[in-house]
């Protein structure tokens, strides 16, 4: 009797998948923080920032709007009304909008290759004048 209760507890236990997430967040247009994946999720203060806090995923906020995404991938929200920036493989996350530019040089000057790995590599980015940086 006491290991069945006991298997019933740790399935009750168990954390919920990202689709029960989603339902619960379903009344949030646009890019969404489902919940926490990882143990602990770090905070920071800039994309390229330091970490400023670590949260336990239990004390981890659920329904999260996303105010912008970084180039790094980085991802900001608010936390304990404060904006913060969380890594993107700490948390379960929905997607819609268009990804941030990714803007750089090729190794052959040209940014407006767009076949195979690079493709959209260069879009929305400033052009740059023939022989300047």
């Amino acid at each position: 009797m006491t290991r069945k209760l006991l298997l019933v507890t740790a399935i009750c236990l168990l954390p919920l998948p990202a689709a029960a997430a989603d339902d619960a967040c379903a009344n949030i247009a646009g890019d969404v923080v489902l919940s926490a994946r990882t143990p602990e999720v770090d905070l920071y203060d800039a994309p390229n920032g330091k970490r400023v806090n670590t949260v336990k995923r239990g004390a981890f906020p659920a329904c999260l709007a996303i105010a912008s995404r970084a180039p790094n991938m980085m991802i900001q929200v608010t936390v304990n009304g404060r904006l913060v920036w969380v890594p993107p493989h700490m948390v379960n996350a929905r997607l819609t909008g268009k990804k941030p530019a990714i803007c750089r040089n090729l190794a052959m000057g040209r940014d407006d290759s767009k076949v195979g790995a690079t493709r959209a590599l260069g879009e929305d980015c400033p052009t740059q004048q023939k022989g300047k940086p």
